[in-house]
């Protein structure tokens, strides 16, 4: 479900240019008045609606963010352009190129060092509103993500301009801690996903194009299944109790085989999953509390300091205690 903020946050554009709210809000399904509502939502069908329809009234597929406008059309245009690439790496600069042609800026830049992989977005401009950096990478992420059939997880998002005041909900996208205010707007993943094969082919194609971009928000940004049972029975426990994969699948009604294979469908194991929460509650504990670093490895379920400083090296390409001081309060 989208959130009320992002809601809004996605009805700004039209505001802010003078536009006829109506159209966009029938597309979607509701009235500007169930926007006071307390608690209200969006389905991804519904907010995908919206995201079409405001596209459509613009005739920006990036909401007027860019330099230059992203005529409608033009995602699908981008998903043609990648869909003969051969691995992540190839699709993730074919996509870069195709964005930096249409938008000119924000222009991203794919570096690779070592281990790590950063998308940065060089701006020759004053830094555009969070809900603009999240849109670029929405739509970048789930392209690729659709393209390999599998979640990527996110180690970092960094963005240049301020936290938009009261929406604390933009600090968590896809799982990740965003910190704001840094140099350059920058997303980080492991390197080694860039050699993954593109699974999907011509065939597949336009059934994704039709579908997005609710599927992109539906399959990539909100988990669903046995992968969300598992992650939200691991939640209901402290990470040094949890209970083992046979508990787990006992718990969750269902063999060890059909779990694991249900798993796999999502592009996820058990133990990546027990890592992505592990690794979000380590950014999230030492970017915004004071608890020790020991405390930390302890309540992650970490038997020795030195375990989780390899873990964290590993997840955010630096130790515990160097994050702290550069994303720390």
């Amino acid at each position: 479900m989208i959130s009320l903020g992002f809601i809004q946050d996605t009805l700004e554009p039209l505001r802010r240019g003078g536009f006829n709210l109506e159209p966009a809000l029938q597309a979607g399904g509701f009235s500007e008045a169930d926007l006071a509502l307390p608690g209200f939502r969006l389905s991804a069908e519904q907010y995908g609606r919206l995201w079409l329809r405001i596209a459509e009234i613009m005739q920006c597929e990036y909401f007027g963010f860019g330099a230059r406008p992203m005529a409608p059309g033009s995602f699908a245009m981008l998903c043609h352009a990648v869909i003969s690439s051969q691995t992540l790496e190839h699709a993730v600069r074919r996509s870069l190129r195709f964005l930096n042609l249409v938008l000119a800026e924000p222009k991203g830049e794919l570096q690779i060092e070592g281990s790590i992989a950063r998308i940065v977005l060089r701006e020759t401009s004053q830094p555009r509103p969070a809900f603009a950096y999240r849109t670029y990478f929405l739509l970048l992420h789930g392209i690729v993500c659709w393209l390999v059939k599998r979640q990527l997880e996110i180690r970092e998002l960094q963005f240049r301009g301020p936290l938009p005041p009261g929406r604390e909900d933009h600090r968590d996208f896809f799982g990740t801690v965003v910190s704001f205010e840094r140099p350059e707007t920058t997303l980080v993943f492991d390197a080694e996903f860039l050699a993954l094969k593109v699974r999907q082919t011509e065939r597949t194609l336009q059934t994704f194009i039709t579908g997005a971009p609710a599927n992109i928000l539906g399959r990539y940004r909100y988990d669903r299944g046995a992968t969300l049972a598992t992650r939200r029975l691991l939640r209901e426990h402290p990470a040094a109790a949890w209970p083992s994969f046979a508990e787990v699948a006992v718990r969750l009604g269902m063999s060890e085989p059909t779990l694991r294979r249900h798993l796999a469908g999502d592009g996820q194991s058990f133990s990546e999953i027990k890592e992505e929460i592990r690794r979000k509650l380590a950014l999230d504990w030492l970017s915004r509390s004071a608890k020790p670093v020991g405390e930390i490895a302890t309540d992650l379920g970490y038997a020795e300091p030195s375990a989780f400083h390899r873990a964290f090296h590993k997840w955010a390409g630096m130790s515990p205690g160097a994050f702290r001081r550069t994303h720390g309060k």
